[in-house]
């Protein structure tokens, strides 16, 4: 019987795992307090078999967020294409949505602040990428209504939606004003597009 060769690529599972892992410790821990020991004890497997997949915290933390935006685009566009649902409430719907997890790690953890940090300073190039696409996303939600004159094309006004609602996140002071300042957004822009 031959033998076979070790696996290199990580199972879908085992990836999930390392990285749901990741944000507990990300989130307990913040971004420079959390070790590779950490990921991999909550991962349930040896800090050698961690660096088998990933080479460190950095590329931990960067699958983390293309993981995010792959997941955030796929509910937000899921959320705009619900049936019978108003545009104010397609709207809100895709703005939580499009927070997944993070948002509420961001806005109840003590370590908030440092994974936005973190986020931008790490994640800069990945996060200006999911935002176009859910940017297009939108536009192309949106394209398909009537958009009032002199207030561009779709995906324009897509932009400044994306935009504004990113805007919210340096401006609250906890989930609860977060929600909020998404509803009056969803809101104003239900009412500016009727």
């Amino acid at each position: 019987m031959a033998e076979t060769a070790p696996q290199t690529t990580p199972m879908p599972e085992r990836l999930d795992t390392i990285l749901d892992a990741a944000f507990r410790a990300f989130a307990t821990y913040g971004y420079r307090r959390t070790a590779m020991d950490d990921i991999a004890k909550g991962a349930g497997i040896s800090r050698s078999a961690l660096y088998l997949h990933f080479r460190n915290k950095e590329d931990i933390f960067r699958s983390l967020a293309a993981r995010y935006f792959d997941e955030a685009l796929r509910d937000m566009v899921s959320a705009l294409e619900r049936p019978g649902q108003t545009l104010e409430r397609a709207l809100l719907a895709a703005f939580i949505a499009k927070d997944g997890k993070f948002m509420e790690a961001v806005l109840t953890t003590p370590h908030g602040e440092e994974l936005m940090d973190a986020g931008f300073s790490v994640t800069g190039d990945l996060a200006a990428a999911g935002e176009a696409r859910m940017v297009d996303a939108l536009g192309e939600w949106l394209s398909r209504r009537p958009i009032p004159p002199g207030l561009g094309t779709a995906r324009d006004v897509a932009a400044t939606i994306i935009t504004s609602v990113k805007g919210l996140k340096t401006s609250v002071r906890g989930m609860e004003d977060y929600r909020a300042g998404q509803a009056r957004l969803a809101a104003l822009f239900a009412r500016a597009l009727a």
